[in-house]
């Protein structure tokens, strides 16, 4: 079996949100703009918003970050603190984050 590199930096995100209905419209418009500037950023190699096709009101972000660094420097973005002043106001309840590291074999 091959052991996990410690060396990976790698950093992916996958955030999960359950979205108002009444509310979908305005979470889209808010998550578009963040599409859209977060992958402008240095280190910001994928940023996408998926739909669950079961769920239609479920939706997940996939992040993926070169570096920590670089995803802390997000966290100081303009467009990040708005999204996160406002996204829940759009929420049943509050977005669930969750870290990962690549795996180098």
């Amino acid at each position: 079996m091959n052991e996990v590199k410690e060396d990976s930096h790698m950093v992916i995100l996958n955030v999960f949100f359950d979205v108002k209905q009444e509310h979908e419209g305005a979470f889209v418009k808010l998550l578009h703009n963040m599409v859209v500037e977060s992958n402008k950023e240095q280190g910001c190699t994928l940023y996408q918003l998926h739909r669950n096709v079961a769920e239609p009101l479920s939706y997940n972000l996939i992040e993926h970050w070169d570096t920590q660094e670089d995803l802390d420097a997000h966290a100081q973005t303009t467009h990040w603190k708005h999204f996160d002043a406002t996204v829940n106001d759009y929420l049943n309840s509050q977005y669930e984050e969750h870290h990962y590291q690549e795996i180098d074999f």
